[in-house]
């Protein structure tokens, strides 16, 4: 038993420290997935959306906190009961999530109306790595079988603070873990350097401090500190697919060799005052009688490109070719200039100055209505228009608002939050 509680200490603190870190990254991204559950048509949370961002951030550092916590024995009973809590919530939420889909896969069989709304990805990873709801659900299961038995044996004091020497074997030993899965699973190094150094400033403060709470604290400033860090830059790892050095339109192109959709056809017809049905993929049935109607079910999902849902447009022209054949373009990207920060809108016409004066090519995108353009530009005197995108797309491009995009033939050089605007070189 007390083999098997250590490795659980290990699983359960080594995945958290890791899950932790990739929603501090992002943290914005993870608000934004919070958005999509509290939504109306899916757990009708709306009076938490305004206070998204901040939950998003509260749960990522609490996480790490909490792995830590199990890894050095701190406030056993405490951290194993939040840890439980944590597990069964988010695996009822990946139940949830899967069994909408499988709901709205049966009802679009049965030919009935679906009116709610599923979110198709539990964001547990952020970008980092993807999992289907239903795979998500498994991996909390797992979790779970690792969780439960924490939270008895920590009530039965079997997870008393770790003596130095054991601090030395749990330190070693989930880094070998983080080493495995943030490395070479998630391909970024600063899981490790992160833990590093928590897990020394931890180990030595605690040689000099008997107090817990003081120590949790350390890793809790660490977290947070590199939360605000993202906030107020960009992420440090970009996991999307419009990082720095990537190519838009080759990210929209779809192989030949690409596997298609499967789609099944349900063809209803009249023969002789009766109803015949005739399921075929796609090929007309040769039947003799009164076609009455058809229906299609997407059996299996056919190719989908990483980008599929960018685009520069006026009310009736798509520019997006045109703009991503330029050689020195800049994009500001703005997803809703109501909600865009002043500080960020203030540099928008020095920034477009320099850059038009370099030879580049100025525009910008957003969501945002004809009349909120008109009005920007000119309140700023801007010397260039806004293009109409769809606003995930944006906040997908940049987790700035406004942010800046600089692009040689669509192919991404320099990405920019507004605090950092100036150290763009046109």
């Amino acid at each position: 038993m007390k083999i098997f509680i250590t490795i659980s200490r290990l699983i359960v603190g080594s995945l958290f420290i890791v899950s932790g870190l990739i929603k501090c990254n992002d943290s914005i991204g993870f608000s934004y997935k919070l958005n999509d559950y509290f939504a109306a048509d899916v757990l009708n949370l709306e009076f938490l959306i305004p206070y998204s961002l901040m939950l998003a951030v509260m749960i990522c550092v609490v996480e790490i906190v909490l792995g830590i916590a199990v890894l050095f024995g701190f406030k056993s009973k405490l951290t194993s009961t939040l840890i439980l809590l944590m597990m069964l919530f988010f695996t009822w939420l990946t139940w949830y999530t899967s069994s909408c889909l499988h709901e709205q896969e049966v009802m679009a069989k049965l030919g009935e109306e679906f009116t709610k709304n599923c979110v198709t990805d539990c964001g547990c990873f952020g970008d980092a790595l993807k999992l289907e709801p239903i795979e998500s659900f498994y991996k909390d299961l797992f979790l779970l079988l690792f969780t439960v038995p924490l939270f008895f044996a920590s009530f039965k004091g079997m997870i008393p603070v770790n003596t130095p020497k054991q601090d030395k074997f749990y330190m070693a030993t989930s880094l070998a873990l983080i080493l495995g899965f943030g490395v070479l699973v998630i391909g970024w190094w600063f899981t490790v350097l992160f833990s590093i150094v928590t897990f020394l400033v931890v180990y030595l403060l605690k040689s000099k401090i008997s107090n817990q709470w003081v120590l949790l604290l350390m890793p809790y400033v660490l977290a947070l500190g590199f939360t605000w860090y993202c906030l107020q830059h960009l992420p440090l790892k970009d996991f999307r697919p419009y990082k720095v050095g990537a190519n838009i339109p080759e990210g929209m192109a779809i192989p030949e060799d690409a596997p298609k959709a499967v789609i099944e056809y349900t063809w209803k017809f009249n023969v002789d005052g009766n109803e015949k049905v005739v399921v075929t993929d796609g090929s007309y049935p040769n039947i003799e009688g009164e076609f009455v109607g058809v229906e299609t079910q997407v059996v299996k999902e056919g190719y989908e490109p990483p980008i599929h849902d960018f685009s520069i447009e006026t009310d009736s022209t798509n520019l997006t070719d045109e703009y991503m054949q330029t050689e020195k373009l800049l994009m500001v990207v703005c997803y809703s200039l109501q909600s865009a920060e002043d500080g960020g809108l203030d540099k928008l016409k020095d920034i477009s100055n320099e850059a038009s004066k370099a030879g580049y090519t100025v525009i910008g995108v957003t969501a945002s209505g004809d009349d909120d353009k008109k009005a920007l530009k000119e309140r700023y005197k801007l010397n260039f228009d806004f293009y109409i995108c769809d606003e995930k797309a944006l906040k997908t491009v940049v987790r700035s608002n406004p942010g800046f995009v600089v692009l040689n033939n669509g192919t991404i050089t320099q990405k920019a939050h507004w605090n950092d605007a100036e150290g763009l070189e046109f």
